[in-house]
């Protein structure tokens, strides 16, 4: 087997973060970089993207650690940059954008929205607005709860099946993961057996979530009525967060993991994002949403569509 061929297998087998093997495993893929004749920059962006999720983040710091001790063995290599952040003093720009926003209530946003959402909350008639503009016919989505797995038409369907189901008075939720699923069986990020519904079966990679938790309600609705970013829809998770769903194609072209890695993760959440106070546990690609429509009992309140912006790829 070629250095290169056994450098992109290690990359596959990196363990999950927390397991205790992580850490050290990392040196071992770095060096097998350094063989194959990578550049850093390469070798720190395959790590980065191939890094399954677990119990605990791996900091740009300890990636580039490996890289810096494999690069020294060889003599070849220079250290990489840190990321930077964009966004510097994230709180006072927050609190800039959000003095700038046109709205501060629920009702502003809907009143706002380009398409009509001003019905009751739990009216099913919305749920034609929130499929025919956010999804494909034929697009295969998640909808359950939080642990279940993912179980091919039964809590994934297509998305007009979704439509004409709770139309009719079906109950689903709490949950939805935005990006539409391949409907085949995928390795999960632990390595630990397979999955419909992980981040390994995303087909299309349309959406990222983002949501504040601990900013108060009225700043963020301001906040999402001036910020520049490609927003499709806005969503009361029926609890203290609005779930916003970012337009991912309108702001970088992404095909594949390793992009949204690069573009998504890195790029939006890391250097923007996360800055400026958003949820740093949102970006990954089968992030799950709050379904628009459900009652939350224990909140004795709706999730609701508060803003939508139209159609998919239009404008």
């Amino acid at each position: 087997m070629g250095m290169m061929n056994r450098y992109h297998d290690a990359l596959k087998q990196i363990p999950q973060p927390g397991s205790g093997r992580c850490h050290t495993n990392l040196l071992g893929v770095a060096n097998l970089g350094v063989m194959a004749g990578l550049d850093a920059e390469q070798i720190f962006q395959d790590i980065r993207s191939h890094i399954p999720e677990g119990k605990r983040n791996v900091p740009d710091s300890e990636i580039m650690e490996a890289i810096n001790k494999a690069s020294g063995e060889a003599g070849e290599f220079t250290p990489i940059p840190r990321s930077v952040a964009i966004i510097r003093h994230g709180s006072a720009a927050f609190q800039k954008i959000a003095s700038e926003g046109k709205c501060r209530t629920e009702k502003d946003l809907i009143a706002s929205s380009p398409v009509n959402l001003d019905r009751d909350p739990g009216d099913p008639e919305l749920f034609k607005p929130f499929f025919e503009n956010l999804f494909k016919p034929e697009d295969l989505l998640f909808i359950g709860d939080r642990l279940e797995p993912g179980i091919m038409d039964k809590n994934i369907r297509r998305a007009s099946d979704w439509l004409n189901d709770l139309w009719k008075g079906e109950k689903a939720g709490p949950y939805i993961i935005p990006n539409p699923l391949s409907g085949l069986p995928a390795l999960k990020e632990s390595g630990d057996g397979e999955t419909y519904r992980g981040n390994n079966n995303i087909s299309d990679f349309r959406y990222c979530v983002v949501e504040f938790d601990n900013i108060g309600k009225e700043d963020q609705i301001a906040f999402w009525s001036a910020v520049k970013l490609p927003v499709m829809a806005l969503i009361d998770s029926g609890g203290k967060s609005i779930h916003a769903w970012l337009d991912v194609q309108a702001w970088a072209p992404v095909k594949t993991r390793e992009q949204w890695h690069m573009k998504i993760k890195d790029h939006l959440y890391d250097r923007m994002l996360i800055p400026l106070g958003v949820d740093g546990a949102c970006k990954n690609e089968a992030r799950l949403s709050r379904l628009p429509g459900y009652f939350r009992t224990e909140k004795g309140s709706f999730q609701r569509l508060l803003w939508l912006r139209g159609s998919y790829g239009e404008g």
